[in-house]
C-alpha cells in the first residue's frame, strides 16, 4: 500500500482534470487512493473496481474496494470483496488482515475473524501490532485459552503496551480466568492506576472482586464507581444493567 499511496499526484490529477479514464490498473489505483484520502469513497470505489477489472486478482485494488465499501456503509459488500482477496491471495498479509479486521468490527463475528487474523499474524512473523491487538481483544472476549499467548506476543512486539490500561486490564481477565488471582489483582491494580477514568476497567475490577476474590465490599464500591463514571453513555447500557442488578443482590 505504501507504493500506492506514494504514487505521483500529477499523473492522477491529469486524468481527473481531463475527465479521461485511466488506462492502467496502477493509474486507477493511484487516483482511487487519492480520492479516498480526500473522503470521496464513491470515487475511490469506482477507481478500485476499474483497477481490478484491468488487472484481475489485484490485491491492492481489492483491498481499496473493500475499504471503500466499508466507508460507504456497505459492510456486506466489503466482506465479500475482502473474502475474495484473502481466498485468491492466501499469502497476502494485507488481504488476511483486512478480512479479519472487518469481521472483528462485529462482536457476533469474532470467531470468523480468528482464522484470517491468525494467518496475518504468521505472515508478518508476529510483528504487526495492529494484528496482535485485534487477536488479543477477540480471544479475551471469547474467553479463548489462546488469549494469554496473543497478549504475550503483543507485549514482545510492542513493549510500550505494559503501560497501557486496556492491555493490563486484558491481562487481569486472563489471569483471573486461569485462577491466578494474585497476578490478576496486580494487573487490575495496574490498569486502574494507569487510567482511573475508564469505565470498562472499573467494571472488570468490580467483577473480579465479586466473582473471584469474594470481596463484597470492594465489588460494591467499584460497581458504584463504574455506574457514576459510565453515566448516561449508551455504550455501557448492558454493563450498567448488570452492575445495577448485582448491586441489588449484594446488599
Amino acid at each position: 500500500m505504501v507504493k500506492i499511496i506514494c504514487a505521483t499526484v500529477v499523473v492522477s490529477m491529469m486524468f481527473v482534470v481531463a475527465g479521461c479514464k485511466p488506462k492502467t490498473a496502477e493509474e486507477s489505483l493511484s487516483i482511487g487512493v487519492e480520492l479516498g484520502a480526500k473522503g470521496d469513497w464513491s470515487g475511490a470505489l469506482k477507481m478500485a473496481q476499474r483497477a481490478e477489472s484491468l488487472s484481475a486478482n489485484n490485491v491492492p485494488a481489492l483491498i481499496l474496494c473493500a475499504v471503500a465499501n466499508e466507508k460507504l456503509g456497505e459492510r456486506d459488500q466489503a466482506l465479500d470483496v475482502a473474502r475474495k482477496a484473502a481466498a485468491q491471495n492466501p499469502e497476502s498479509f494485507i488481504a488476511q488482515y483486512t478480512l479479519g479486521r472487518l469481521y472483528a468490527t462485529d462482536p457476533t463475528r469474532y470467531s470468523d475473524a480468528l482464522s484470517p487474523l491468525t494467518r496475518a499474524a504468521k505472515l508478518c512473523d508476529f510483528k504487526d501490532k495492529n494484528t496482535l491487538v485485534l487477536l488479543s481483544n477477540i480471544t479475551v472476549a471469547l474467553r479463548s485459552p489462546s488469549a494469554g499467548n496473543w497478549l504475550t506476543h503483543l507485549a514482545r512486539t510492542a513493549p510500550d503496551m505494559v503501560n497501557n490500561a486496556a492491555f493490563r486490564n486484558s491481562m487481569g481477565i486472563v489471569r483471573a480466568q486461569s485462577g491466578k488471582l494474585d497476578l490478576a489483582k496486580k494487573e487490575f491494580t495496574s490498569a486502574y492506576g494507569l487510567d482511573r477514568s475508564n469505565p470498562t476497567v472499573l467494571y472488570n475490577i468490580a467483577t473480579f472482586f465479586d466473582r473471584y476474590a469474594s470481596n463484597r465490599r470492594a465489588a460494591t464500591q467499584f460497581y458504584q464507581a463504574f455506574l457514576r463514571l459510565a453515566g448516561d453513555d449508551a455504550n455501557y447500557a448492558e454493563l450498567k444493567s448488570n452492575a445495577t442488578t448485582r448491586l441489588a443482590q449484594l446488599r
